[in-house]
């Protein structure tokens, strides 16, 4: 199985936190291609700061709570930043109380009983921190639908960047291939995606018969 991509999370290690942290990491895990963890997930002989910065050396992007300024958590973000990794933040307290020095970056503010809303604003934000490598897939998908609309002379529409990248996503997921695959970039991987009505029988049907006998390598 390709590897997920990986999350760290930095937080403070409170016992009221604790069921927070892993009820949004089940629902990226569930949603995304990520593997989310924290300084806890794992039993390590080496010392806890040690783990601490393996783990974030080892991350392709952060998540951190700075809930109550703890500064161990900005140490960590501190190396997160100078290591170069993408990083979204979230805190219970007023933004306007965030330091300014972590003020361009972006933030969450959550509050534990309108999880709902929580989910939805962090799962925009990292479908914003993944998107970059998806933009190109984008022009090419469409380059590859005006293709086959001219070819099979129709006039099929394209979906959005936005539910293009959610469906290229959770072809990752499922289907377990990352932008280092060839499949990731194949015609039959991404022609479907692009489609606005991919559940329609008779564009797919047609779509099938032109990918087999154009997609290279076939």
């Amino acid at each position: 199985m390709t590897p997920r991509r990986k999350c760290f999370v930095i937080m403070p290690f409170a016992p009221a936190l604790n069921f927070f942290y892993l009820y949004f990491r089940r629902h990226l895990e569930e949603k995304f291609p990520l593997e989310v963890e924290r300084a806890d997930n794992r039993i390590l002989t080496k010392p806890v700061m040690e783990k601490i910065r393996a783990q974030i050396q080892a991350a392709d992007m952060v998540i951190g709570d700075i809930t109550g300024r703890n500064p161990n958590v900005f140490y960590e973000l501190g190396l997160a930043e100078a290591w170069g990794k993408p990083a979204v933040l979230l805190t219970n307290d007023p933004i306007d109380e965030a330091p300014s020095d972590v003020r361009h970056l972006e933030f969450i503010r959550y509050d534990l009983g309108r999880e709902i809303e929580f989910l939805a604003k962090l799962d925009n934000a990292l479908r914003n921190l993944l998107a970059e490598p998806y933009i190109g897939l984008f022009d090419r998908a469409v380059e590859l639908l005006r293709q086959f609309n001219q070819a099979s002379s129709t006039s099929y529409a394209a979906t959005s960047l936005e539910v293009f990248q959610a469906r290229v996503l959770q072809g990752e997921r499922i289907q377990s291939v990352t932008s280092s695959d060839a499949e990731f970039s194949s015609y039959r991987f991404l022609l479907p995606k692009v489609l606005d009505n991919p559940t329609d029988w008779n564009v797919m049907e047609r779509v099938s018969a032109w990918l087999a006998t154009n997609e290279p390598g076939e």
